[in-house]
């Protein structure tokens, strides 16, 4: 019971709150608190409850939300020495955000009664308190955005030891550190020879924080059991000589607290067995990287794997803290990936994560920039929060100005993570994603269509106007040959396709299937393309409900959004001299919808080209040269600012263009 005391003690006198109190007095105060063990995911304190304790966290952490008008919002994470649950305490108030496990975290436990006895006998502490309550009562009054909550413990591991799993995990934790301001280790239990490591060109060093393991007991571990690593782009790597043994049990939550303080993302290389230690750590961290095998044969035990994982995680594996990637380094002909996600009850479609290039061949850290972004990369880059979505405009002809905007960012080298489109951005977007080359682009596109000739001969195919001009066939032949009847899952650039259903008024979104289809269903301006019948619905022009979707791409994960409009904003619409044509007023009329509605859809974007093709209408497919220039020039005058937001999204110093530490 002493040790124990004994034990609080030590550790009360190091909490702010009680750094006022003499030695004595903490040893009084010690008898006060009880101690509480919490699971990771465990409610320690609920918002709206009545609040009859307060806790202070011994080991762990505790992640604090809030909801408000019906959405949960993360507000911060508290770590050892922090304290919660004071301020029902102080104003009798019901508790107004709830704490959470994030950790299996230990906490010492304050009742209501023993708080009276507290501050009755301390009154620096109640001091303390007051003024900490009016500070994070001014805060919240002050409001601000909600924060995100960010993943920090990654589990990575395979359903065979052939998939190529560590080539994976060091290409994905280059990417994070070259890309990114994060700060990453991976903690490695195999006992890989120095040989080995040098493959991955890391070399041995210093532990980089000799107060890392300050919080572990001293007799947890040993200094010559632990070696460090570290490659040229800065990720760190810890070997445990020792492998995972069961005696980390006791102390990993400690640790996991300890590693969060010096790293942003840490990873957990396991092996394609897990034993009890490693199921202690999926359940530990945040999210679950499983790299599966892809062939027939194999399925039954990625199913098992699978159900494992669910097993451990409970309800939370269904929310999304199990990610899937396939390897193609196994087999010679694997299931399709649309096929993978029905039979395994995948929440998505899961992305090839290891191909068989050389790099993955020699189990060698894939370093290569490339695009189209995929692979390590694109994990990577979704893990250190820098996807670039772009976001293509309503707009006819005037949509030859995304080829503009396209051919700036490809110069200047900046990837595009996911496109999303609207009607003409739709098929710019669509043809774009399928080549993931401007020239092939132009080629297919605007390199058609030099005379008004050429427009009609290749675009206009007229009919009875019983649903509209132009059947659309010609312009849907376009994109087909174009992407070489391509579908979704061809495609090179994830991308996501805006259409109307026009009898239910509703808004679809298409990822799957045939691009054509989907192209042709956005591209239906009413009046002017029959409306097209794709996947049981009558199809429209997704630019009456959404005419630049930005907001997909954010449903989507991308971390920044450029939006490019084509449309002429209203106050820049001019009234024709003579009486308008029916296409003119056809063209007027989506010019107006479009515009006016314009500003709703793109006030979430982080940054919103406005290529100045007013003087252009919808019909001028002609105009390609003309229009794709408004798009050059209007890119190029905003492109310091493109790359200033890239660059502050990455962490990087904007001067120097080096990782901030």
């Amino acid at each position: 019971m002493m040790t124990k005391l004994q034990d609080l003690h030590d550790f009360l006198s190091r909490v702010p709150l009680f750094s006022s109190v003499s030695a004595d007095h903490i040893r009084e105060i010690a008898g006060l608190f009880t101690k509480e063990f919490y699971h990771k995911g465990d409610v320690i304190c609920r918002q709206g409850e009545p609040g009859n304790s307060m806790y202070v966290i011994h080991s762990g952490t505790v992640s604090v939300f809030k909801k408000t008008d019906g959405q949960i919002f993360f507000v911060s994470e508290l770590k050892r020495g922090n304290f919660f649950g004071e301020m029902s305490l102080l104003s009798g108030a019901h508790r107004n955000s709830t704490a959470e496990a994030s950790l299996d975290v230990t906490v010492f436990c304050l009742t209501r009664e023993n708080f009276d006895v507290l501050i009755k006998t301390n009154r620096s502490i109640g001091l303390y308190l007051s003024r900490f309550y009016a500070k994070r009562m001014s805060i919240e009054a002050k409001g601000g955005s909600p924060q995100a909550m960010v993943p920090t413990f990654y589990a990575v591991s395979a359903t065979g030891p052939e998939l190529g799993v560590s080539h994976f995990l060091y290409s994905v934790s280059f990417h994070i550190s070259d890309e990114s301001h994060k700060r990453v280790v991976v903690i490695e239990p195999h006992l890989e020879a120095d040989r080995i490591m040098e493959r991955y060109d890391l070399a041995r060093t210093e532990c980089p924080d000799q107060g890392l393991l300050r919080l572990l007991p001293p007799d947890s571990y040993k200094f010559e059991d632990i070696d460090w690593y570290q490659h040229l782009s800065g990720f760190h790597v810890l070997q445990l000589r020792t492998g995972f043994s069961d005696r980390l049990s006791d102390i990993m939550p400690i640790l996991m607290a300890s590693l969060k303080e010096s790293y942003d993302v840490v990873f957990f290389n396991l092996t394609h067995r897990l034993n009890d230690m490693e199921r202690l750590f999926i359940r530990l961290c945040d999210r679950t990287l499983l790299l599966i095998h892809n062939t027939e044969g194999k399925l039954g035990h990625v199913r098992s794997r699978l159900s494992e994982l669910e097993v451990i995680y409970g309800t939370s594996a269904f929310l999304g803290r199990i990610r899937v990637g396939v390897s193609h380094l196994y087999g010679e002909k694997g299931v399709a990936r649309q096929e993978l996600k029905q039979r395994l009850g995948l929440s998505e479609t899961p992305g090839i994560w290891v191909d068989r290039s050389e790099l993955a061949i020699n189990d060698r850290i894939d370093t290569e920039k490339c695009f189209p972004v995929r692979g390590p990369r694109a994990v990577a880059r979704e893990i250190a929060g820098i996807r670039l979505g772009l976001a293509l405009g309503a707009g006819g002809a005037r949509g030859w100005a995304h080829i503009g905007v396209l051919k700036v960012l490809e110069e200047a080298g900046i990837h595009i993570d996911m496109i999303s489109g609207t009607s003409m951005g739709a098929l710019v977007g669509g043809i774009y994603a399928a080549t993931a080359s401007v020239e092939k682009l132009k080629q297919s596109t605007i390199d058609q269509f030099l005379t008004r000739t050429d427009t009609r001969k290749k675009i206009f195919d007229y009919t009875l106007p019983r649903q509209g001009l132009l059947k659309g066939k010609k312009a849907a032949q376009l994109v087909r040959e174009a992407i070489n009847n391509a579908d979704f899952m061809d495609l090179m650039i994830p991308t996501y396709l805006v259409g109307v259903d026009i009898l239910n008024e509703e808004e679809v979104i298409f990822e799957t299937g045939d691009v054509t289809d989907a192209v042709r269903s956005s591209i239906a301006i009413p009046a002017v393309f029959s409306p097209f019948k794709h996947q049981g619905r009558w199809m429209v022009d997704g630019g009456l409900l959404n005419p630049v979707p930005v907001d997909v791409l954010l449903r989507k994960g991308a971390d920044m959004v450029i939006a490019v409009c084509i449309e002429s904003k209203p106050s820049e619409t001019k009234i024709p001299k003579k009486s308008p044509s029916i296409k003119q007023i056809i063209s007027q009329t989506i010019s107006i919808v479009h515009g006016r509605a314009t500003s709703d859809f793109v006030k979430n974007a982080d940054l919103v080209l406005y290529p100045d093709v007013g003087a252009y209408a919808w019909d001028d497919f002609h105009q390609g040269i003309a229009l794709m220039r408004c798009g050059i020039k209007e890119c190029s005058e905003r492109l310091p600012d493109i790359k200033k937001m890239i660059t502050e999204k990455q962490g990087r110093d904007t001067e120097l263009g080096i990782k901030r530490t």
